[in-house]
């Protein structure tokens, strides 16, 4: 008997984007199975690149090959999205076992991606489909914006900021928008109608009452530290802090507590 074909993950991520529509199917009805996948846009769906014909209106033709070009930008605006779920459901039930011991030899085996990146899809997924109905040019950046946020008010508050820079009128959701957003607000507490209005004068120039310089260092500071815990996290999620822990225990508790240090004296500094 001839060996199954190997699914592709575009493959994967069209069947689970199928069984997210009600609509498609009957609530009794089987869900289709692995085999019955439809066939999802590839790159040789795409037309080779060639020279505009003219001015004026698009032809039929052109219309269909805009028309497919546009699908395949927009899958690839979602894919994200869809691979993160998808990893989850392979993580949390040990799709992989078949193959791979861990979920992390699986994804670097077969889909050549990191761990840290697998996570970050995976924690990225929830806000994005939370957010999906609102933000119909959601991508990846955007959400990335507004995770911290998320992480340490729920996803409400992300909700709440999002909608309060999508309904601004005049003003493009963008990453940087978003994170001049989220920037503004303070950290220790999120009230909702406060921050949209913070948010609304930050947007019309004068956030939060202050002078505008005062924004821009609020925005580098939080970039500067956000890009720094970033790198702890990597390192901590890498197994490189457990590696050196087990080399060197006492220049791991040393780096440690400089670092611990640092922090006390920046916050005596600022507060």
């Amino acid at each position: 008997m001839p060996a199954a074909r190997r699914r592709s993950m575009a493959e994967f991520l069209q069947q689970q984007r199928e069984l997210e529509e009600p609509a498609a199917r009957e609530a009794d009805s089987p869900l289709p199975v692995l085999a019955a996948a439809a066939p999802v846009l590839s790159a040789r769906s795409v037309p080779a690149p060639y020279a505009a014909a003219g001015d004026g209106q698009l032809s039929s033709s052109e219309q269909t090959d805009l028309a497919t070009c546009e699908a395949a930008l927009d899958n690839l605006r979602i894919a994200f999205w869809a691979a993160g779920k998808a990893l989850q459901v392979i993580r949390d039930a040990r799709l992989y076992r078949a193959g791979h011991g861990t979920f992390e030899e699986y994804a670097e085996q077969r889909w050549d991606m990191s761990r840290a990146q697998a996570y970050r899809l995976i924690e990225a997924w929830p806000l994005a489909e939370r957010l999906s109905p609102i933000g119909d040019k959601l991508n990846e950046s955007q959400v990335r914006e507004l995770l911290p946020l998320a992480g340490r008010h729920g996803q409400d508050a992300a909700v709440t900021v999002y909608r309060a820079v999508a309904e601004t009128g005049g003003v493009q959701v963008t990453a940087a928008v978003l994170h001049g957003a989220v920037s503004i607000l303070p950290a220790g507490r999120f009230d909702p109608d406060e921050a949209v209005a913070q948010i609304r004068a930050y947007l019309a120039g004068h956030p939060g009452g202050q002078p505008r310089h005062n924004a821009s260092a609020v925005e580098t500071f939080t970039a500067q530290a956000e890009k720094m815990l970033r790198t702890l996290q990597r390192a901590a999620s890498r197994g490189t802090l457990q590696a050196a822990a087990h080399a060197d225990p006492e220049t791991v508790r040393r780096m440690i507590a400089g670092m611990r240090s640092i922090l006390d004296a920046i916050e005596q500094d600022a507060f």
